[in-house]
């Protein structure tokens, strides 16, 4: 997915999160969609599923580059995506493996 806005980067990284286990569950979609706009986060959720693992990857980097400007922006994101890993009450070990490729890739 390119040309993401600030938030709608927020929203594709917590959808990593969330599909970190391939099961996007319910509670995890209402800590996605909690503080967000619902056409937004259509948009963002059908450009996310269309996308490969790889496209994932360089939507993160690409967007890295343009909204990660220091370790705060960097905590809050994580502090999010934190939100959604637990938002189901389980940290599976794929969960914690997709968090640790995101730690090192953003």
């Amino acid at each position: 997915m390119k040309n993401l806005t600030k938030e709608e980067f927020e929203i594709y990284c917590l959808l990593i999160a969330a599909d970190a286990d391939f099961d996007i569950t319910k509670q995890e979609l209402i800590a996605m969609g909690a503080h967000t706009d619902p056409v937004m986060f259509v948009k963002v959720y059908n450009g996310f599923e269309a996308d490969n693992d790889m496209e994932r990857i360089e939507t993160i980097r690409e967007c890295k580059a343009l909204y990660i400007k220091d370790e705060l922006d960097r905590q809050n994101l994580f502090d999010k995506m934190k939100k959604v890993f637990f938002a189901d009450g389980r940290f599976q070990a794929a969960e914690q493996s997709i968090f640790t490729m995101l730690r090192k890739l953003i």
